[in-house]
């Protein structure tokens, strides 16, 4: 396979919009498969097995993802406090899991947290007020990998913020009807 032809180099390209059972790919897939393959090409350079990245010559872009949320996928306030009020009644109460999972999806919905965010929280990272808005200062993320991926043999890696250096943070504000809760 010479990717130099332009013509394959474009069918290549084209491929990465696709799916393996031919349907339309996701943005994000699109935009993942396409920098894998451009890592590739440019490994492929520097270990002179390409004389130059080959699909310079094609002018191709992976579109753009659409930006605006649909309003009838996201749940209005009432529905939201009908949700968290459902949640509540999870388990039994001196395990407290229903309290904690009002926390996590008030996190979620309110302040617009990660899952990995909102797993992360802990009170000495928020500055809860009285009265009015308060802030929460992100420095952590802990995904859930699973016991078995683990270094430390727990469900939930430590891990910086997302798209962020290392030990970089994140003020969120906090409205007051979460920081209430």
């Amino acid at each position: 396979m010479d990717l130099r032809d332009p013509v394959l180099a474009r069918d290549v390209l084209e491929s990465l919009r696709r799916k393996l059972d031919g349907g339309e790919a996701a943005v994000e897939t699109m935009r993942r498969k396409h920098k894998v393959l451009v890592h590739a090409l440019h490994y492929a350079v520097e270990r002179g097995e390409l004389g130059c990245h080959p699909l310079n010559k094609v002018r191709w872009r992976v579109p753009k993802p659409a930006v605006s949320v649909d309003p009838r996928v996201v749940a209005n306030p009432y529905q939201a406090r009908d949700l968290l009020d459902a949640v509540s009644y999870v388990g039994g109460y001196r395990r407290a899991r229903g309290r904690r999972l009002v926390g996590f999806f008030a996190g979620m919905y309110y302040a617009g947290l990660r899952p990995e965010e909102a797993v992360a929280v802990a009170l000495p990272d928020c500055r809860l007020s009285c009265t009015g808005w308060g802030r929460l200062i992100l420095h952590r993320t802990r995904p859930q990998a699973g016991k078995r991926w683990t270094d430390t043999g727990e469900f939930h890696d430590e891990r910086g913020l997302k798209n962020r250096p290392p030990g970089d943070t994140r003020v969120v504000p906090l409205p007051p009807h979460l920081v209430e809760m």
